[in-house]
């Protein structure tokens, strides 16, 4: 777990980050969204003391983060920059590998952690072992960057807007990737970005900072559903996040007239197809009624993919 109490933190009398509290549960994958300036990165590197804060305390895991040993405390943390940050005269398994020679690995435990991360990252190990980074896109380039960060099998993995710089494939990709890879491995990740889909689509919870302050901290359809301010609405409110409302599924052609045998559960317009997900993951055939409409679970897999078609 990542505490930060009363954390305060100011450059040359201007503040970047004000008096703030929050917790990062073990497990999560928990996000910092906020737009360019707004004290997000400041508060992700805190977590390893690349930063350090002003006033206030930060724990992990009950330990104040001063009173540690920094090598041992970032021993513990995988660190994943923007655009891969490799180094061009190493090879992809020298760059995914350099953290472990800090550990003294055995030559031959190493190459094997190594060829298994690459392949479960989607990177053929014996295609791109020896590789160069100028032989890389930027896309295998940051999953080079992935399997660094994970070699030493971490407790938390911090990510700082990974996949800005790269093609919107590219990032979709990688952005599935993440999600499968936490959910296989229960890494704690917590990941920058000002890109508020991006926010939505990976966050078990996440949290809104604008001008050094939380604004809001929550899952993501609680945030969409119920903004604690115009701002966080404002920032959020775009065509995409629009969508993930069920009042637009509907608008969109969505749904059939109720029929006789029909027994669906009434969800107001104003609930987000998260909400929809939720109550099918509980009971798989339900079907719901919104603004006189019957939409079944298979509208929610079409919209979806229609939804994905757009972007």
């Amino acid at each position: 777990m990542i505490e930060f109490k009363d954390v305060t933190k100011k450059y040359d009398g201007q503040t970047a980050l004000n008096n703030l509290n929050l917790t990062i549960h073990d497990g999560e994958l928990f996000v910092l969204v906020g737009p360019s300036g707004s004290g997000k990165t400041t508060l992700l590197r805190m977590i390893n003391q690349l930063v350090k804060q002003t006033t206030g305390t930060i724990k992990i895991d009950d330990q104040d983060v001063t009173k540690v040993d920094i090598m041992e405390l970032r021993h513990q943390i995988g660190y994943v920059l923007q655009a891969g940050a490799l180094f061009p005269n190493m090879t992809v398994e020298q760059n995914a590998g350099i953290q472990l020679e800090q550990f003294n690995w055995d030559v031959r435990e190493k190459h094997d952690r190594i060829c298994e991360l690459l392949d479960k990252v989607g990177l053929d190990s014996k295609t791109f072992l020896n590789r160069m980074p100028s032989e890389l896109s930027g896309g295998e380039a940051q999953r080079v960057g992935i399997v660094r960060a994970l070699a030493s099998q971490p407790k938390f993995i911090l990510m700082d807007e990974p996949f800005s710089a790269l093609d919107p494939l590219s990032r979709r990709q990688l952005q599935e990737l993440v999600v499968k890879l936490h959910k296989e491995l229960s890494t704690t990740i917590v990941f920058v970005t000002h890109d508020m889909q991006e926010a939505i689509k990976l966050a078990d919870r996440l949290a809104v900072i604008h001008n050094g302050d939380l604004l809001q901290l929550g899952r993501p359809r609680e945030i969409l559903a119920n903004p604690a301010n115009d701002f966080v609405a404002e920032f959020f409110d775009d065509s995409t996040t629009r969508s993930l409302f069920l009042s637009q599924v509907t608008k969109t052609g969505f749904g059939r007239l109720q029929e006789d045998g029909d027994e669906p559960v009434t969800l107001d317009d104003s609930k987000t197809i998260f909400d929809w997900a939720d109550l099918l993951n509980q009971h798989p055939r339900q079907m719901i009624i919104v603004d006189d409409l019957i939409l079944e679970p298979q509208d929610l897999v079409a919209y979806m993919a229609q939804i994905g078609q757009v972007d």
